[in-house]
């Protein structure tokens, strides 16, 4: 199922019911106003007022986090979420399977090759120079989306993790398990959803 990118105020999102939803989302813009507290207070707020959207204006949505310090909706049930955040703006997900997601922005800075799988260093050296680091940028993302989605993200080394990317959108990513990934790159960041491929 094809993820929905969202940009904008949550009342112009049109959700099909069922396709995963990432909203890119200022934390400093006009959907935070009115919500108060720190960076970290303002993202549980855009991520409940996504939720609420899409579990039909359901007033009763409560937020927690994991053992390991990920976001967990307790209520409404059935609905999972993801939140990555850089820049002063963050990247919100929300499915009713496993998801999540990844922001970065952009820069200029070499790869990181030590970070890589042999096979990835390898399709890396293949690009232009210049190429580069928007392509191992985007692997890092694929990388930290898988990740959180196995739920612990500290304790797995970057370089375990080995994606391909099969165009300037879909990747998988596998380490105890695969997942299906989408990219998108915006005017200066680079954004991905990862989500359990299905069996």
């Amino acid at each position: 199922m094809t993820p929905i990118w969202h940009d904008g105020p949550l009342d112009a999102l049109v959700w099909d019911g069922q396709s995963p939803v990432a909203w890119s989302v200022a934390e400093d813009g006009p959907y935070a106003a009115g919500l108060l507290g720190d960076a970290r207070a303002i993202r549980q707020g855009l991520a409940a007022a996504l939720i609420r959207k899409l579990a039909g204006d359901s007033d009763d949505v409560r937020l927690t986090r994991s053992p390991a310090g990920a976001p967990m909706v307790s209520a409404p049930g059935g609905w999972y979420l993801s939140l990555s955040s850089r820049g002063a703006h963050a990247l919100i997900g929300a499915a009713r399977q496993p998801i999540a997601v990844d922001r970065e922005v952009a820069d200029d800075h070499p790869p990181l090759w030590d970070m890589l799988t042999p096979t990835e260093a390898d399709a890396l050296h293949r690009l232009p120079a210049l190429a580069q680091p928007q392509a191992w940028l985007r692997r890092w993302t694929i990388k930290e989306a898988h990740a959180k989605l196995i739920g612990e993200p500290r304790r797995i080394r970057p370089e375990s993790i080995e994606t391909v990317v099969t165009d300037p959108t879909h990747a998988t990513a596998t380490f105890e398990g695969t997942s299906r990934c989408w990219s998108r790159s915006t005017t200066d960041a680079i954004e991905t959803i990862a989500q359990w491929s299905q069996p």
